[in-house]
């Protein structure tokens, strides 16, 4: 029976809890409606999970608290289930390369009720299970981050320790580590010197590692294992089920769960040991590049990217697609694919298992597709992709901009990448050093660190000589450009054949540059608009703005409330309601950014325009 509890609660409160888990790992939770003794808060059906056995009621916490909220469950048992741990060795990652330099792909880790995962930028989020407060980091950079029970605990960029949640049980050790593994109630992790160091609860030994190097370690519920340096396994703790005594061998490396370990052996090979009453520690046959082991279940990452899973429950039915690594936590399992999306499956009553939609900085549409960068400094486009337009380069960005066919980008490092059509050049940038850049219909331009404008691509209409000058930002349109120079003035180029490049005279704090029409923002908020107006796109509505963006043959604005107005044709200029941070008008849809970080779009619904993905 995999254990749930720790041990060295009184024992009739252990033989409660333990009953409690067991009937949770049996049956499906709608098969036991009419049972009196389940608790109140397992009475959804959509929680339901079934084990391959078939007998049982529910378990784990008896109260499942609102995400963010600390709610005590009932019959204090909750803060005694154990979870497991997430050891370097699981994921098949060289901690000490990645205690060197940020993650090249989000690092996820399971816990038995929230998930942790170290972003691009280094920064750690969680989701899930928060009674302990385990799902709030601290702010800084991490190298990789390790789920446990009711706390979790990450290796920082220098190396150092830090924990959070119910860390209560010890005092965190000094010295630099290269990784760490928080399991139940005890954490151990290896220095990089090669020593592993644990703290914790040690009622069974679980947190008095021998001596010797070792290559990763992996903390489980009252036992740890460790590869050690020659590619042997070592185990301590409990040993009831023959967790703690390791077949011999050569191991890559080896993941602990609630009552079983499974290791990689050097040639791909699985080898599980310790308790079996789901077939969790029954491995298919196969060449794996890691693995991961969790409460009644095992998953693993085959040579060619694809998800197995063995033992009970709904974690064991991976989704599809190639993974790069993967996590098992309590009743839930997640990965992140090569693609650096998270997904999670399995159990989800604390919602560990349900991603967080993306939050973006910015969002920008156009003819045929939208872009955004999200929080973590990746782009994400949506909608036509014939030319590749929609498929951005991985990186950090600070800012993009797609444009009738291409896609170009600011880098962390302020240089340009562009991706798509590039048949007259349009996305094949100069070096140097960028402040901002705005892609046209066949041509780009871009504000460089000096605050001169250069502009590459087609010039059939002089759309990419702009003027000299100093420059605070520039909008490429169709095939003329606008920019607001360092006095305020609007300076324009290109085709002025409908007078979209004749700008007012006036002060002007940004400028938007359309189809054929363009819209700018005055110093006093209006907004003043030039150019085609055969939609009513370029008569603006009274009031007081914060920033505009000229589509097509559309314009929408953001109002110093927050609130959007759009003028012009058809649906795309139906705001949607509520406050926003942004928005982007582009060919018949707009899309915007509210306050909370949400893209949402409206209009054209045609090639995917206005479904932006949740990954």
């Amino acid at each position: 029976m995999p254990r749930a509890v720790a041990s060295h609660f009184p024992s009739v409160m252990r033989m409660l809890i333990l009953l409690l888990a067991l009937t949770l790992m049996l049956a499906t939770l709608t098969a036991c409606g009419g049972d009196s003794s389940r608790p109140d808060a397992f009475s959804d059906a959509d929680d339901s999970v079934a084990l391959s056995n078939g007998a049982g009621d529910d378990s784990g916490p008896q109260a499942v608290p609102d995400r963010g909220e600390a709610e005590s469950p009932s019959a204090g048992a909750s803060d005694e289930l154990s979870l497991l741990g997430r050891g370097s060795g699981e994921k098949g990652i060289d901690e000490e390369e990645r205690a060197d330099s940020a993650p090249a792909l989000p690092y996820v880790s399971a816990g038995f009720g929230h998930t942790c995962v170290v972003k691009l930028d280094g920064s750690v989020s969680c989701w899930g299970w928060d009674l302990n407060l385990q799902s709030r980091p601290p702010e800084g950079e991490f190298t990789s981050v390790s789920a446990g029970g009711a706390h979790t605990c990450g290796v920082r960029a220098n190396g150092t320790v830090d924990c959070w949640g119910d860390v209560s049980q010890a005092t965190l050790p000094e010295g630099e580590f290269a990784s760490i593994s928080a399991g139940s109630e005890h954490t151990c992790g290896v220095m990089i010197n090669g020593s592993v160091t644990c703290w914790g609860y040690d009622g069974y030994g679980q947190a008095t590692p021998p001596r010797g190097e070792f290559a990763s370690v992996s903390a489980g519920d009252r036992h740890t294992c460790g590869v050690r340096s020659d590619g042997s396994v070592a185990c301590w703790g409990e040993d009831d089920d023959g967790e703690a005594t390791p077949p011999q061998g050569d191991f890559a490396l080896v993941s602990a769960g609630s009552g079983h370990n499974c290791g990689v052996k050097t040639n791909g090979s699985v080898v599980c040991w310790g308790e079996n009453d789901f077939g969790e520690a029954t491995p298919p046959r196969g060449e794996f590049v890691s693995l991961s082991a969790g409460i009644g279940h095992t998953c693993g990452v085959k040579t060619d990217g694809t998800v197995a899973c063995w033992g009970g429950g709904p974690q064991t039915t991976p989704p599809e697609g190639e993974f790069a690594s993967l996590s098992a936590g309590g009743l839930h399992t997640c990965g992140v694919r090569k693609d650096s999306e998270v997904v999670c499956w399995g159990y989800s009553r604390y919602g560990q298992a349900l991603v967080p939609l993306p939050e973006y900085t910015s969002v920008h549409a156009s003819n045929r597709h939208t872009c955004g960068v999200k929080t973590d400094g990746s782009v994400v486009c949506w909608g036509e992709d014939f030319w590749g337009e929609t498929t951005p380069p991985r990186g950090q960005f600070v800012s993009v901009s797609p444009g009738a066919r291409h896609t170009c980008g600011v880098m962390a490092d302020r240089s340009v990448a562009c991706w798509g059509n590039d048949e007259s050049g349009q996305a094949s940038p100069p070096l140097g050093e960028f402040d901002s850049v705005s892609a046209g219909g066949w041509h780009t331009c871009g504000v460089k660190a000096d605050s001169t404008v250069t502009c590459w691509g087609r010039d059939r209409g002089g759309e990419a000589s702009p003027p000299q000058g100093q420059f605070v930002s520039v909008s490429a349109g169709h095939s003329h450009n606008c920019g607001v120079m360092t006095g305020g003035a609007v300076a324009c180029w290109g085709e002025d054949d409908q007078g979209q490049a004749t700008p007012p005279q006036g002060e002007f704090v940004s400028v938007s540059a359309g189809s054929d029409h363009t819209c700018g923002v005055e110093t006093d908020g209006t907004i003043a608009c030039w150019g085609d107006d055969d939609y009513g796109e370029a008569t603006p509505p009274r009031g007081e703005f914060a920033s505009v963006s000229a589509g097509f043959v559309d314009t929408c604005g953001v109002k110093a409330d927050g609130s959007v107005a759009c003028w012009g044709h058809g649906s795309e200029a139906t705001p949607q309601q509520g406050g926003f941070a942004s928005v982007s008008a582009g060919t018949y849809y707009t899309c915007g950014l509210r306050m909370d970080s949400e893209v949402v779009c409206w209009g054209m619904q045609g090639r995917n325009l206005t479904a932006h993905p949740e990954g």
